[in-house]
């Protein structure tokens, strides 16, 4: 995982996500790591502002069966191997799993993800303001129920008071709400894919992903 230590480690080390295939073959190579310190508000329980920002080249990019175990070279991967499906493109209120996530960003989405323990009703919010600015993506006019091409859902894969947003080959992870960099990144990379798309994905949250 991405380590936002204290001690000031930020440099992108291995997942400790597992999987069954052969992970060296499966691993990008994490890439222009950059670290800088905002005057923004911290998540809690963060105790200062860090935004670290990464490129995650695209390698491999295998379909594989969903609900499969996969390996990624940092959390949250930014490209890689991924599920045959995606997931739709719509506010979650419980984790997706990264192998659709990856599928998403494929087709141009961006992911925005946060890790509250004691709940972040203003990172939530200003999610959905980010979204509302962004406006109506013309690629989504046949979507049946989004207008753009954003997934945000929580994740407790990131460390205990941090935010995330990643698109395809490129992460952002913050342990506070710096709204400047969060919108340059998102304006940066939405829509920056391979496959350039807005179709109806794969709505896993009820009765569940993989069950």
């Amino acid at each position: 995982m991405l380590a936002l230590s204290a001690c000031g480690d930020d440099t992108p080390a291995a997942s400790d996500a597992g999987g069954a295939g052969d992970a060296a073959a499966d691993a990008a190579v994490v890439v222009d790591v950059v670290t800088t310190m905002p005057d923004a508000p911290v998540v809690a329980p963060s105790a200062e502002c860090r935004v670290t920002t990464w490129r995650e080249p695209a390698g491999n990019r295998e379909h594989r069966d969903p609900c499969t175990e996969l390996a990624y070279p940092s959390h949250p991967p930014a490209s890689g191997p991924h599920y045959l499906v995606w997931a739709d493109f719509l506010t979650y209120a419980d984790p997706v799993p990264w192998g659709f996530l990856v599928h998403s960003m494929e087709h141009g989405a961006v992911v925005l993800a946060y890790n509250c323990p004691s709940g972040c009703p203003d990172v939530i919010a200003s999610f959905e303001s980010l979204i509302a600015d962004h406006g109506a993506d013309p690629s989504c006019e046949s979507h049946p129920t989004s207008a753009a091409r954003f997934v945000v859902m929580p994740d407790p894969g990131l460390p205990e008071g941090s935010i995330a947003a990643v698109a395809w080959e490129h992460a952002y992870v913050a342990t506070c709400l710096d709204e400047p960099s969060l919108r340059a990144f998102v304006d940066g990379h939405y829509g920056m894919a391979p496959e350039d798309l807005c179709a109806a994905g794969f709505d896993g949250s009820s009765p569940g992903w993989c069950d």
